[in-house]
């Protein structure tokens, strides 16, 4: 697992998996620690940003109402956001991509 425990404050190192995010959501949010280094965001929009956090917390840009805020800095190059948001689109596709699958196999 890549964080150290379930504890929000440990640092995610890897997106989560599917079956850590069903397992660790909280009414459809997952929280999480990021290091975040200056360099990858200087020069983002609010949307790239958001689609960047996306993207490092659950390794998919569906994850919506994204929300963030300063959880700390690691060092003068890497700040830590506390970042959440609203899994249930990507649960949704993750589903629907389940049963696609499946139908496929039972045509096979």
């Amino acid at each position: 697992m890549p964080t150290r425990s379930r504890s929000t404050q440990d640092i995610l190192t890897q997106p989560l998996t599917l079956e850590q995010i069903q397992e660790l959501q909280q009414d459809n949010r997952i929280t999480a620690v990021l290091p975040i280094g200056l360099d990858e965001v200087s020069n983002l929009s609010p949307d790239e940003l958001t689609d960047l956090l996306s993207l490092k917390l659950v390794d998919s840009d569906l994850l919506t109402d994204i929300q963030y805020e300063r959880a700390g800095v690691q060092d003068e190059a890497t700040v830590l956001l506390k970042v959440s948001g609203d899994v249930t689109t990507l649960l949704e596709a993750m589903e629907l991509f389940a049963d696609y699958a499946d139908d496929e196999e039972e045509i096979e």
